[in-house]
């Protein structure tokens, strides 16, 4: 019986395409998972090793997320296939495993600039240094395999063009709203996963395998995009409102932007090189 509900509603969705990906039970349990790793052993790793949490961690930590997204991308690509085996290193090149290998190496990637680094100024360059040295090589590859610049531009366009004008007009009604760089990393993330998305489903061909996403998308496309700047406009406000610890704060807030831009980089490549077409 357990092994039947665990096969139906965990792995099924990972082998079987003509399943949506995720559904209500593994989406909770996914959630719950990433709580605990994240609240009980991620966040105090960082407070023990006296990371702090701010916009120059977030830059060095863009490579990982890239890295991610990219090494993710291979998975769609075909250089790899699914598997319900976490004992399978096949397992790690795709949700959720892709982003344990990840949030394992920006470990050691912590650990060995530590170590190394003489100053706060030199961790920061260390770290993003080895991130960029796993996450350049994929990139590099997947450059090379773009069928759809096209569409890699249009999401470009979108993401920057309603980031700009949503800050512009966010400021202009409450001026410092995002006078914390990391607000605007919020609002870009959410833009671009949202952006992504529109691009791939509605212009492209590429299904949502999350069934909340999937209803707003059937609603009206564009409406997904508004959620998006809707979601991340409220979580800048409750996290700057009600977060006093500035390095608590900043780490919600990092993982807010994780959130948005790791499946939004993941989305666009996938345009790009062509497995929407």
């Amino acid at each position: 019986m357990a092994q039947d509900f665990l096969f139906e509603y965990f792995c099924r969705p990972i082998i079987d395409s003509s399943v949506r990906g995720y559904n209500a039970v593994n989406t909770l349990a996914y959630a719950a998972i990433l709580f605990i790793i994240v609240y009980f052993f991620i966040y105090p790793f960082l407070k023990k090793r006296d990371v702090h949490v701010n916009y120059r961690f977030m830059l060095a930590l863009l490579p990982y997320i890239f890295f991610g997204s990219s090494f993710r991308v291979l998975n769609d690509m075909g250089f790899f296939r699914k598997t319900c085996n976490f004992l399978d290193l096949q397992f790690f090149t795709f949700t959720p495993g892709i982003w344990l290998l990840t949030a394992g190496l920006a470990i050691m990637g912590i650990l060995a600039a530590k170590r190394l680094a003489k100053g706060e100024d030199e961790f920061y360059k260390l770290f993003g240094i080895f991130g960029a040295i796993l996450a350049i090589p994929f990139l590099m590859f997947e450059v090379t395999q773009f069928r759809a610049v096209d569409g890699f531009i249009l999401i470009a366009i979108m993401v920057i063009a309603i980031t700009l004008g949503v800050k512009v007009a966010v400021s202009r009604l409450r001026p410092g709203f995002f006078s914390d760089k990391l607000n605007s990393f919020i609002l870009a993330g959410q833009v671009l996963d949202g952006g992504a998305t529109f691009v791939a489903t509605s212009v492209y061909r590429c299904g949502e395998q999350h069934q909340l996403s999937a209803s707003i998308l059937g609603t009206n496309p564009a409406l997904f995009i508004v959620v998006k700047v809707a979601i991340a406009l409220l979580l800048i406000y409750f996290i700057d409102r009600d977060i006093k610890d500035k390095n608590y704060s900043g780490f919600i807030k990092l993982a807010a932007i994780i959130l948005g831009l790791a499946p939004g980089a993941r989305d666009m490549l996938t345009v790009a090189v062509g497995t929407c077409l």
